[in-house]
């Protein structure tokens, strides 16, 4: 079984999740992580993911048909079972303000609609989960002062949908110590 996919195997898989999928109507998905910088070109092509977490799915309740055409996918591809997932470590109410306005479109197989968290919302995310893992992406993307503005706004606006003071905290300790550059 392969631990890691690079950019070329996830697209290859999404687009067969895509055809071996059978639903009444047609299904989006909004990728997040580490994936979602991959298919968008926002990470390197050289990057690498273990999964490729769902953040979004509508309609909500065709997400575990879609987990299992990703299973079917995952015996063909010799993936990881649970490649891909939405066992997304964020709450849904910690996307960013906007989100949906600003996601990246990667494309239409059969009909699955994929869509990816756009790279202000990618780098939001990242320094909200702080781990150690969603640490090097920031430094790989070369944060602007516009992303650390735009990071700013999003934490201000956690403490209404209930994310911890402390967490909030965290992730601006995280979000001053990144290097910042004037351009990509």
């Amino acid at each position: 079984m392969t631990d890691s996919m690079d950019t070329s195997t996830l697209e290859r898989a999404l687009r067969r999740v895509g055809e071996v999928l059978r639903y009444h109507c047609d299904i989006e998905i909004l990728l997040v992580g580490g994936a979602a910088g991959m298919v968008t070109g926002v990470l390197a092509r050289g990057r690498a993911t273990t999964d490729c977490d769902v953040m979004i799915c509508i309609p909500p309740d065709a997400m575990s048909t879609v987990e299992r055409a990703a299973g079917t996918v995952a015996e063909e591809m010799n993936l990881s079972p649970t490649w891909l997932n939405s066992d997304v470590q964020l709450r849904l109410d910690a996307l960013p303000d906007g989100w949906a306005q600003r996601r990246i479109h990667v494309g239409t197989f059969g009909r699955l609609r994929v869509s990816a968290a756009s790279r202000p919302d990618l780098i939001a995310m990242k320094v909200l989960a702080g781990r150690d893992q969603d640490i090097e992406d920031p430094h790989a993307l070369r944060i602007r002062p516009d992303d650390v503005d735009f990071v700013d706004d999003y934490l201000d606006s956690l403490g209404d949908k209930g994310t911890s003071p402390e967490q909030v905290d965290e992730a601006r300790v995280l979000l001053q110590s990144l290097e910042t550059h004037e351009h990509e």
